[in-house]
């Protein structure tokens, strides 16, 4: 897959939901052109239909350079995922809860799950998996 540049930097839009369905190829070329033009890019947050009652937030930062995402992420203390982290429209505190899951939690409770279920992503354990024998590791010879 070639990455197609088709979008001009003022043009790309992370909040426009049709941003999310154009072709890989040029949703791909959208972020080389971040990374190259304007890696740290404010976002301001996609206006809902009224009746829905949830009020626009005030945008986020994209990162897309892979250094950036390093430091934020070994800084929960000045960036924070807490607070939804994944949803560009802001949810209130019981919903990212229930919907965020671990890419919407800091440390030191991020860190917690992670060791969690890091057991499960080990190269013998991925190994099990891919050969289709599931993830527990099964002595060599017994029943599936």
């Amino acid at each position: 897959m070639e990455p197609r540049r088709s979008l001009a930097l003022e043009q790309i839009d992370l909040s426009d939901p049709d941003f999310w369905v154009a072709p890989i190829e040029e949703r791909e070329g959208a972020f080389a052109t971040l990374r190259e033009r304007d890696p740290i890019r404010f976002f301001p947050e996609w206006e809902l239909p009224p009746e829905l009652g949830i009020p626009r937030g005030p945008g986020y930062w994209a990162l897309t350079k892979h250094r950036h995402i390093l430091e934020a992420s070994r800084n929960p203390e000045i960036y924070c995922s807490g607070k939804g982290a994944t949803s560009v429209i802001d949810m209130p505190e019981q919903m990212l809860e229930f919907f965020g899951g671990m890419i919407n939690m800091d440390d030191p409770r991020h860190g917690r799950q992670r060791r969690i279920i890091s057991r499960g992503f080990t190269p013998r354990a991925l190994g099990n998996l891919e050969a289709g024998a599931g993830p527990c590791v099964r002595p060599p010879g017994s029943p599936r």
